[in-house]
């Protein structure tokens, strides 16, 4: 038996782990999860064997052929899932974002510390698959061997399509997703820190935008009420990193018949951009100076051509069949090995729940600052999270303790006399 892996979820994303870990050698699809029935069905056709199927996840936690679990399932039940899997035993990779709040991403956190600790050998995992999309992975190369110098700013661009519907309308409110600029763009913010490498801290962040062409005129049933969906379909957002590098995000959700995505990285010595789908990666050092050991004369612009003889254009090619498993130039391909032959090794996890939370921060205080139109620190929103979080600890024990004394008063063996 190979390694095995559950997947919880069969929407569009589960399907793409299922067809992405049958290309995985020695991986097989051991159970899949899904209270939709024709979820689970679809899902049930992909894999084309034997495999458990099953509505509760719950089990998967008993179950010998699973080594592993996916958990693909709509963003706001996440810190269900995971409060109650995170203690199996098993590996476990949640998909972004690894939760809606910041108060939920710091209870898994501390689950993630009790019951996964190092030592344990446990992986857990958060799906952020953009960094394995190949041209950004050779980005990261350059960016990581100093190509381009001490890094100064990073900019990120997606121009796509509108939101998809998903079962039951859930990503068509901030209240399920978190806000786009979690939902969304918790790809853009881990991205922009692992350019910037393993520590990079983000401080404040300012966003401008809004909902201005899509879903407007949508009305879905939330809660019994006819309800138009609240979720930003643009932004600009600038964010100042500890140690001075800046970031730039550019997101619209109705520019393209594409999911286009660009990554612009300067540094001191040059520039590196990668593009999807076109899969290019672009790597450029410009001989004009104004400073350092040999500055150019002020005087003279660059002459033609100058741009071309200093720069080189890369194509990188995916496979057709990664490219037919998923939307992602092969990104969920990738994400898997890497996850699955960790796990196996016993290797420490490489986007860990910390990565989780932090890209969760930086949204939440993206979509604070959007609607308060100012700028919001990480510490803000972190401070703030923290004290919820406490509150509600407090809450429920003394909830607890309430109903601890009420049972007890219950309890005529409470009111029994003393004996000496």
């Amino acid at each position: 038996m190979g390694f095995g892996v559950a997947i919880i979820g069969t929407g569009a994303m589960g399907l793409e782990h299922i067809r992405n870990l049958k290309l995985i050698e020695g991986c097989e699809v051991a159970a899949v999860v899904d209270t939709d029935w024709n979820a689970r069905n679809e899902a049930s056709e992909i894999i084309h064997e034997d495999v458990v199927v099953t509505t509760d996840y719950g089990s998967l936690a008993t179950m010998d052929s699973v080594d592993a679990i996916i958990v693909a399932t709509p963003n706001y039940t996440h810190i269900e899932v995971l409060r109650k899997l995170i203690p199996s035993g098993k590996h476990i990779l949640v998909e972004k974002p690894m939760c809606t709040t910041i108060e939920d991403a710091l209870e898994v956190e501390e689950l993630v510390a009790k019951h996964m600790p190092p030592e344990s050998g446990l992986v857990f995992w958060v799906g952020m698959e953009y960094r394995y999309m190949p041209p950004v992975a050779r980005l990261l190369e350059h960016t990581d061997g100093g190509q381009v110098g001490r890094l100064i700013m990073v900019h990120i661009r997606e121009h796509r399509f509108p939101f998809l519907l998903k079962v039951a309308d859930w990503n068509r409110f901030s209240q399920f997703t978190g806000g786009t600029l979690v939902e969304k763009c918790c790809h853009f913010w881990d991205l922009m820190r692992r350019i910037i490498g393993p520590d990079a801290m983000p401080e404040r962040i300012f966003a401008s935008g809004g909902m201005d062409v899509n879903h407007k005129h949508e009305q879905y049933s939330v809660d019994g009420k006819l309800k138009t969906p609240d979720i930003v379909d643009n932004a600009f957002a600038v964010v100042d990193f500890a140690g001075g590098v800046r970031g730039c995000l550019d997101l619209c959700m109705f520019a393209e018949d594409r999911q286009h995505e660009e990554v612009l990285v300067v540094g001191s010595k040059g520039k590196v951009s990668a593009e999807t789908p076109a899969c290019t990666v672009t790597l450029h050092h410009p001989s004009q100076r104004a400073s350092g050991d040999a500055p150019s004369n002020p005087r003279i612009p660059p002459l033609p051509g100058q741009y071309e003889v200093n720069t080189s254009v890369e194509t990188i090619g995916v496979d057709e069949k990664l490219l037919e498993a998923g939307f992602h130039e092969g990104a969920t391909f990738f994400e898997l090995k890497d996850f699955i032959e960790t796990a196996q090794a016993r290797r420490p996890a490489v986007v860990t729940a910390r990565d989780g939370t932090l890209a969760v921060a930086m949204g939440v205080a993206a979509e604070l600052s959007l609607r308060e139109k100012r700028m919001v620190a990480i510490a803000e929103v972190m401070d703030a999270a923290r004290a919820r979080r406490a509150q509600a600890t407090e809450d429920e024990a003394a909830l607890s303790g309430g109903a601890a004394v009420e049972a007890a008063s219950a309890d005529p063996s409470s009111k029994r006399p003393k004996t000496e």
